[in-house]
């Protein structure tokens, strides 16, 4: 009876290892968020938690077109970037020292308080909020939710939120002298600004656009971010030469 019973759990073990694995459940969405301020709180924490991220950001602005791509990460001693733009300009954002280059030239070591050589409105220690997706985000504060809707990117479920943007609260809030005075400027025109930010699965932002319009309703400037490869291991380091 013994060798019975060893017989069938034998028996039974061996149909469970050929059994098919159960799939990885489909990523979802968290519930709507009727609140602006309650959902940027939420999708800047949750950013911030991240360990790294891959960036991309276009900026079209009077008929000029700007990109920056490359990667950021959190370590202990502060926010690292590793960015290139337009495929020429390269430049690290270490916690206390930053290099750039020009064309795969030589690298020359910049000031933190140096202005950024891929953004001429802020300077080098500045650069981190211009592609960290969390202070992407926080700088939308004061903007109110006008629209949500899904929407399917590169295969991804989403939520869209579409948003009017406060220029004066933005103004108010950014740190460098000359974006304030360029945004304060703005509202002062009666330009307009909206954002769209859609949201993946866990409350992580993926992509952030803001359009700029002027009060003829024209498109000034627009901007886009996007954010991918989430707590990838990336590395960034002072360069070699």
């Amino acid at each position: 009876m013994r060798r019975s019973v060893v017989a069938l759990v034998l028996a039974v073990v061996g149909l469970a290892g050929c059994a098919e694995r159960t799939k990885l459940p489909t990523p979802t969405l968290g519930p709507v968020v009727d609140d602006s301020a309650v959902l940027i709180r939420t999708l800047a924490a949750r950013a911030a938690e991240q360990g790294s991220v891959r960036f991309d950001a276009e900026t079209t602005l009077s008929g000029l077109h700007v990109t920056l791509a490359g990667d950021l990460l959190r370590a202990r001693e502060g926010r690292l970037v590793s960015l290139r733009q337009d495929s020429s300009t390269e430049v690290v954002v270490l916690a206390d020292a930053a290099y750039s280059r020009t064309s795969g030239g030589s690298w020359a070591k910049l000031g933190l308080a140096d202005r950024a050589p891929v953004r001429a409105d802020t300077t080098v220690a500045g650069l981190p909020d211009e592609v960290d997706p969390s202070s992407v985000v926080e700088s939308l504060a004061g903007s109110l939710i006008v629209a949500t809707g899904d929407e399917e990117l590169d295969g991804v479920p989403t939520r869209r939120y579409t948003m009017l943007v406060d220029l004066r609260q933005q103004a108010e809030r950014t740190p460098d002298v000359t974006r304030r005075s360029h945004l304060l400027a703005a509202y002062e025109s009666g330009f307009t600004a909206s954002a769209t930010v859609w949201v993946g699965p866990g409350d992580l932002p993926v992509r952030v656009e803001q359009v700029l319009k002027t009060l003829e309703d024209n498109v000034f400037q627009r901007s886009l971010h996007r954010f991918t490869d989430w707590n990838a291991d990336l590395r960034v380091t002072a360069p070699s030469s």
